[in-house]
């Protein structure tokens, strides 16, 4: 997939909620770089994957962007002809202590006209690109996108991220780049048995003795294949001489901290939407499990198989996604939670609550199923406008052009009644007001407000 992008000259985004491996393939290929290029077609010519540590500026200014930009070139200069090479070094020992961003963008410019002359791909690799947007000014990202303009046919980013674009804090910084990243993206999930398996035998390779097919199926079973979670069960697997029954492990791996912060990673990594459709599949595996536990199907409700049909018909899509994210599988007959993560969502306080939408026929909210009650006739108008206008930015005074009744409005609306409203819709949906999902606040300039994600953007 990803040589794919480069062949054609697009960028693109890697994304992998925490642990699930994204910074070390990132890392790989940029010092494994001819694992890509043997998927390239002969005609791309020679590539060149830069890694940027972007998110460790010495300043937050542009001059300093390009020189670490060059400086990265400098690092990985190997990768590159001779000729080419003593270029790279020169422009890097001469722009090293610069202070002007013309200067060190001229010398940028400079190395990807010669990486053009040379017939080299030029592939930028950002990772953690997200936080860098937390800390970035629009300027220092809008020039990223002026660069890739420049040199369309040189040079391309592949930007590793912990969620998709449309879930940045404020997505406005991106400016233009927002489509570069929003049309080409690669999740990062669960490994394949093979690659487990390699995993395992790699993280136990001090033991004595290496583990038994039994104990490596069995942490596979339990993890899912989630590297994260795999690399901790390998830990409790080494440290653990009397290991209890096969029956237990789940209990006891749950108990044990660091297994219990990576399931908390995966969760909060999920979109409310997801929560709720992972909790509900875990309640439809548990019920079956019950009844084969107990050697008979007596203890099933009769109407299961028609409401699991009818579940996985409806959460088709999201189920999709949450496999792709390394959530759950599926088999030829059933879709499935791996133990561990199953066993940590039935216990979670407050599962996931579902999308919030509008039922266009009787003018109700929804959250999930569940129908929203005891909102005011202001506060159900709010929250529609929202739903048919989601994940925009909308100013205060957006909102209360387009929300509020004529008449009060004429008699001019304070911020504090705004204030109140959200004050009580966020009580109304969020599973924690003072940690929202749904509604966020947007500190736009000159003025701010809020920003509406029907599925409950992840932490």
């Amino acid at each position: 997939m990803l040589a794919g992008w480069i062949a054609a000259g697009e960028s693109g985004a890697v994304v992998g909620l925490p642990g699930s491996g994204r910074s070390n393939l990132l890392g790989f290929l940029c010092h494994q770089p001819e694992a890509i290029r043997a998927y390239l077609p002969i005609q791309t010519g020679s590539l060149a994957l830069i890694p940027v540590d972007i998110n460790n500026l010495p300043a937050n200014n542009l001059a300093t962007l390009y020189r670490v930009i060059i400086r990265s070139f400098y690092w990985v200069r190997d990768q590159f002809n001779e000729p080419l090479q003593q270029k790279i070094s020169d422009v890097y020992q001469e722009t090293r202590f610069e202070r002007d961003p013309f200067v060190t963008q001229s010398s940028l410019q400079e190395l990807l006209f010669l990486c053009r002359g040379h017939h080299v791909r030029v592939v930028l690799v950002l990772n953690r690109f997200d936080s860098f947007c937390k800390i970035a000014t629009p300027h220092m990202v809008n020039t990223l996108r002026g660069l890739r303009d420049d040199f369309k046919d040189t040079l391309s980013y592949i930007a590793g991220m912990t969620q998709e674009v449309a879930y940045l804090p404020d997505r406005t910084v991106l400016g233009e780049m927002y489509e570069l990243l929003d049309n080409y993206v690669c999740w990062v999930g669960a490994m394949n048995e093979a690659d487990g398996r390699n995993l395992i035998a790699r993280a136990t390779h001090a033991a004595p003795t290496t583990p038994p097919d039994t104990d490596v199926a069995t942490m596979l079973s339990l993890t899912g294949g989630f590297p994260s979670l795999l690399r901790a069960a390998c830990h409790w697997w080494l440290i653990t001489q009397d290991k209890p029954d096969y029956l237990e492990w789940t209990e006891v791996l749950l108990a044990e901290r660091s297994v219990q912060h990576r399931l908390g990673q995966i969760w909060h990594g999920l979109t409310q939407e997801e929560q709720y459709v992972l909790s509900e599949l875990q309640k439809l595996q548990a019920t079956e499990a019950r009844a084969k536990n107990g050697g008979t199907l007596q203890s099933k409700p009769k109407d299961f198989d028609k409401k699991y049909r009818d579940f996985t018909q409806e959460h088709q899509g999201i189920l999709t996604r949450l496999k792709v994210k390394g959530a759950c599988t599926q088999t030829e007959t059933r879709w499935q939670i791996a133990d561990l993560l199953a066993a940590y969502v039935a216990k979670v306080e407050g599962r996931g609550r579902g999308r919030i939408w509008l039922d266009e026929k009787t003018s109700e909210v929804y959250q999930g199923p569940t129908l929203l009650t005891d909102l005011t006739a202001l506060e159900k108008s709010v929250l529609a406008f929202l739903i048919k206008h989601p994940r925009m930015p909308h100013t205060k005074t957006d909102l209360i052009i387009n929300t509020w009744p004529d008449e009060l409005r004429q008699q001019g609306v304070a911020d504090s009644s705004l204030y109140q409203v959200i004050l009580t819709l966020r009580k109304a949906i969020e599973p924690n007001p003072s940690e929202p999902s749904y509604l966020i606040t947007w500190r736009g300039k000159p003025e701010g407000g809020y920003q509406f994600f029907p599925e409950g953007r992840p932490r």
